[in-house]
């Protein structure tokens, strides 16, 4: 009787099937789960799990009343474990934003988060603070060196791309100060300075803007890293994108005139920037159901040498627009876009969040905040970054004792 035919792909090792796996794009990494229980139990494996491609596990949110925190963790910052749904493809956790050792009775606030770094505030006395950029996935964290700024008129984000081969992250700063220019009879805010943190410098860097208009950025809003770029959202209806070196600078408009107070939202799944725009065409004091509209940056914007033209919005496309998507009453806001599938993440003012599936324009209540939404200032989503940064410049993440 003559033996059957090995298949080829037994004779895989299961280093080898990881490595194949870590090249696979997510919603096909999703389906190997279901190939069979060899593969299922290696995706899910912590010891090959650095390798194979992260998803997004849930939010962390930040409230004002710091006594309503999770006990241990960090001050006014409460998570959102979001990994019981199936595009999650994480396992739960219940991650910590690590804490410093000096850090009792100091003031700290996150600022920001970025495919798995996140970025936060830390006072020093006199109105001074430092920045710390943590990974809640090891524990790790790193203080970055004063940039002899003092006062609290400054905003700043977070640059890292966990698939870029150099692992650097660098942190944006801008200062603004009031102004009536541009802005016709009331005065606004506008971005008069900025500083640029490089980890593979481990140095500051201070610089004037360089936008070619005055710019407001919307302080309520995420910035988003893509392409090596800052991207940003303004009051002027448009976009600032500022690269990670202070060289390259540009402003384009939304593709969609936003109303006064409203500017939309911008993030980042599947490496394109996107601006997501709900609204209805009966005004925003409507109650009727949201029509959203899923816009895509053209990747022509950073080719830096050629001209364009703002008032043309040339480089938007439409990617979706749904009418009738959800209800609009009780909604408040786009909190989120997952990394890799086509969720949109929204909050209502009844306290819950919801993911609204743009394949299949269906809506799931994902999650019931413990507090009241409109004590909520943002929220950060966590994408757990599993391997340890190989930082140059002798910088290295600390882990705490």
């Amino acid at each position: 009787m003559e033996n059957p035919v090995e298949e080829p792909i037994s004779r895989l090792t299961r280093d080898l099937i990881a490595e194949i796996l870590s090249r696979v794009p997510y919603k096909s990494l999703c389906i190997c789960k279901c190939v069979c229980p060899a593969w299922r139990d290696l995706i899910a494996d912590p010891v090959y799990r650095k390798k194979i491609l992260q998803s997004l596990a849930g939010f962390f949110y930040r409230i004002n009343d710091e006594a309503a925190a999770e006990p241990r963790g960090f001050p006014g910052v409460n998570y959102a474990d979001l990994s019981a749904f199936p595009w999650a493809s994480v396992p739960r956790t219940h991650p910590r934003l690590p804490l410093p050792p000096d850090s009792t009775d100091r003031v700290m606030s996150v600022d920001d988060s970025c495919d798995g770094l996140f970025l936060a505030r830390i006072s020093i006395g006199a109105g001074n603070f430092r920045y710390m950029v943590s990974n809640p996935a090891s524990g790790e964290y790193t203080l970055l060196p004063h940039n002899g700024h003092a006062g609290t008129n400054s905003i700043a984000y977070l640059g890292f791309d966990s698939g870029a081969s150099t692992q650097e992250f660098h942190v944006f700063e801008f200062l603004h100060e009031w102004s009536h220019r541009n802005w016709g009879s009331n005065k606004s805010l506008f971005v008069r300075a900025v500083r640029i943190y490089s980890s593979k410098t481990g140095a500051w860097v201070a610089m004037e803007p360089q936008w070619d208009i005055e710019v407001g950025l919307c302080f309520d809003q995420p910035g988003v890293f893509c392409n090596g770029c800052l991207h940003l959202l303004t009051y002027q209806s448009g976009l600032a994108i500022v690269d990670a070196q202070g060289v390259k600078w540009r402003t384009v408009l939304l593709p969609i005139l936003a109303a006064k107070g409203f500017s939309g939202f911008i993030g980042k799944s599947a490496g394109q920037l996107l601006y997501i725009d709900p609204r209805d065409s009966q005004g925003y004091s409507s109650n009727r159901s949201l029509t959203i509209s899923v816009y895509v940056l053209s990747v022509e914007i950073y080719n830096w040498e050629v001209s364009h033209l703002d008032d043309e919005c040339v480089y938007w496309n439409m990617l979706r627009k749904f009418s009738n998507a959800v209800p609009k009453k009780k909604f408040l806001k786009v909190i989120g876009v997952h990394p890799h599938a086509n969720l949109i993440f929204m909050a209502y003012s009844n306290s819950e969040l919801l993911a609204y599936d743009l394949d299949h324009r269906e809506s799931t209540i994902v999650y019931h905040l413990d507090h009241d939404y409109r004590t909520f200032m943002q929220f950060f989503p966590y994408v757990p970054l599993l391997s340890c940064l190989p930082l140059d410049g002798g910088i290295r993440l600390a882990t705490p004792n």
